[in-house]
């Protein structure tokens, strides 16, 4: 991996996105997207990524964290209870909803079908930023992981009363045998 990759690696965990890690850099989001097929045709040794279970294919994973995520909403818009919720009483809410692929949205489309509760999406946005500015207006509610809605103390986040969505954040690397730099970062991260 180049100090360039190594850059957007960790711009993306940092920002939450690849729209937003790609403002940061001063590069197109499709140079940011790159990594995944780096991953795969094997330029890159190592990311740190969250991917859904259909972009790990054909990778080696481990996972480094796995999180809960929250319901983000606007102060001003009201709740059965102060600090929980379920699917049901967010499904007919405006939905703030990331873009399909994102490994976010397929952990939240995933929790929505268990709970055997249909919701629509008001906005789809690629952008952590993005997502919390509508919350913030009030313009809808957002389900995202608990450490990236933390980074904004205005919202008022809401656990759900069962069977949270989960993010995992996982360190990724091509299969085969993973170079001696690659194999001792391993073992020192996890």
């Amino acid at each position: 991996m180049d100090l360039r990759q190594m850059e957007v690696v960790v711009a993306v965990a940092e920002e939450g996105g690849f729209t937003t890690a790609a403002r940061r850099l001063h590069m197109v989001q499709s140079a940011v997207s790159d990594i995944r097929q780096s991953l795969r045709d094997g330029s890159v040794d190592l990311a740190v990524v969250a991917f859904d279970r259909q972009q790990q294919r054909g990778l080696v994973t481990r996972l480094l964290v796995r999180e809960e995520m929250v319901l983000a909403a606007s102060p001003a818009r009201a709740f059965a209870q102060a600090d929980r919720v379920a699917y049901a009483e967010i499904a007919p809410m405006p939905f703030v909803d990331f873009a399909p692929g994102w490994a976010i949205r397929s952990a939240v489309d995933r929790a929505f079908r268990t709970a055997g509760v249909e919701r629509g999406a008001a906005f789809e946005v690629n952008d952590i930023v993005a997502a919390s500015e509508l919350v913030r207006h009030d313009l809808g509610v957002c389900v995202m992981p608990e450490s990236v809605a933390a980074r904004f103390p205005d919202l008022s986040l809401r656990r759900f009363v069962r069977q949270p969505p989960r993010w995992n954040v996982m360190a990724v690397r091509p299969a085969g045998e993973a170079p001696p730099a690659v194999a001792a970062l391993l073992r020192h991260i996890t």
